[in-house]
């Protein structure tokens, strides 16, 4: 299995985008908001909407958007079939390991259903 995260575990379509928040189901943790639904497709795919009212810096954005990649690119064999939108939260500013935690058992949470 390879690791990268290639054009097809992504979430890229505004349609696929508006399908996930129509029929997803939000599980909330104390960084991350994360929309998921489950399909038939064998692949996990991955959307990101971090909004600039949530972090209004792009150093900010950019931090939150990569540690989201990353988390999902070395969990991705266990998140088969979801398809994931990932939200940031207003926050406070905190520690990469603390937020990749955070989602982490937000991802759990979702697969364990």
């Amino acid at each position: 299995m390879s690791f990268r995260l290639t054009r097809q575990s992504k979430v890229l379509k505004p349609s696929e985008y508006k399908s996930i928040f129509n029929d997803g189901k939000m599980t909330r943790g104390k960084y991350w908001q994360v929309m998921s639904i489950k399909t038939e497709d064998s692949r996990a795919k991955l959307g990101l909407a971090i909004s600039k009212k949530v972090h209004r810096l792009a150093v900010d954005r950019n931090r939150f958007k990569r540690l989201a990649r990353e988390t999902f690119r070395q969990n991705r064999a266990q998140l088969d079939n979801w398809e994931f939108v990932v939200m940031a939260k207003h926050s406070k500013p905190a520690k990469n390991d603390l937020i990749v935690q955070d989602l982490i058992s937000l991802f759990n949470k979702v697969v364990t259903k």
